[in-house]
């Protein structure tokens, strides 16, 4: 039987040191490339194939991630469409780079767990955020700590982060609106505690300063509750806006609940215009226009974010992923008297 060959021998023949093998095989910018293609050609000459598996065993390495996920009194996260699209994301991508995944629940009751704790009792190698406040404390904690972690859907100096880029999609939705004769807007916003509904409504405001279209922004929560109040309250208004915009699909789909209580048909009498593009939104009549959250490939990116922050010590970035915008059948022309 034929000895296998290590990647020592390939330190040898190349003349550098083990080290500076891993480097070369994994495109280290620390590794000039002439010294790249001496190891890769000599590593091609020897037929040595890295062992990814030994060597991340070799620094006791669980092959485990942990996706962190909000824990709600009322309903469990999965009954809402915004989490099982982010597991398909995050599963898949984990199964392609070599890892399982752990889906781990926030709190139990009331209070937060030890997140800590799974990564130093070997339980799993790193974390992901999902839905996490702005002001979270947690998280320079867990870089005090030297815990590897990623957040989705939110953006924190110092740490890594992935995100959708909302103004793309935002912003054809305005050319839309802007093309069906629609000036008058109303905006229900969601919670300012977490990033997107900071970042939206900002990007939302921007917007109508720059086509020149009158707007009422209203608070909301994200939750189809705060919908269904906003549409009262906008639509009762002595003169109401033409189109909604939501922070939210599931907002937008408490307006559209008010509109059939009220009797205000959907897109004759008043248009709306979600965020999420979620299934709800594709399977509710009329179908809901929606700007798209790719939630699917944050969780994807996330992945190969802490996998290579796990393998290769990348410094604290932000990613973000851009937005688009779909057009279904709850938007339409300006009624005319």
């Amino acid at each position: 039987m034929s000895k296998r060959i290590s990647r020592g021998d390939v330190a040898r023949m190349a003349g550098v040191s083990e080290s500076t093998v891993s480097r070369a095989l994994n495109d280290s910018p620390r590794i000039t490339q002439a010294v790249k293609e001496r190891v890769r050609n000599t590593a091609a000459h020897l037929g040595y194939v890295p062992n990814r598996q030994a060597a991340l065993l070799a620094r006791n390495k669980t092959f485990r991630l942990g996706l962190v996920v909000k824990t709600y009194k009322s309903f469990s996260p999965f009954s809402r469409a915004y989490f099982p699209r982010l597991l398909d994301g995050v599963l898949v991508r984990a199964e392609e780079r070599g890892y399982s995944v752990n889906v781990v629940m926030d709190k139990a009751g009331d209070v937060y767990k030890d997140l800590s704790l799974l990564v130093r009792s070997k339980e799993v190698d790193g974390l992901i955020f999902s839905v996490t406040p702005q002001n979270d404390e947690r998280f320079d904690d867990l870089k005090a700590r030297n815990i590897p972690f990623v957040l989705i859907n939110n953006l924190i100096t110092g740490h890594h982060c992935i995100n959708c880029d909302a103004e793309m999609g935002m912003r054809d939705a305005f050319n839309h609106a802007r093309g069906l004769g629609h000036t008058e807007i109303g905006y229900v916003a969601g919670d300012t505690q977490y990033y997107d509904g900071v970042i939206r409504l900002k990007i939302f405001r921007a917007l109508v300063r720059e086509y020149g279209f009158r707007s009422t922004v209203i608070e909301g929560n994200f939750s189809k509750t705060d919908g269904r109040k906003a549409g009262e309250i906008l639509l009762s208004r002595n003169k109401p806006p033409t189109l909604i915009m939501c922070s939210s699909d599931r907002t937008a789909l408490g307006v559209l609940d008010y509109c059939r209580f009220a009797g205000i048909c959907v897109p004759k009498d008043m248009s709306i215009i979600g965020f999420d593009n979620l299934g709800p939104a594709r399977d509710v009549s009329p179908g809901l226009t929606t700007v798209h959250n790719p939630v699917t490939r944050m969780g994807q990116e996330a992945v190969d974010m802490l996998v290579d922050l796990l393998e290769d010590g990348t410094p604290p970035m932000s990613r973000f992923i851009e937005s688009a915008f779909i057009i279904r059948e709850s938007t339409s022309r300006v009624k005319t008297l």
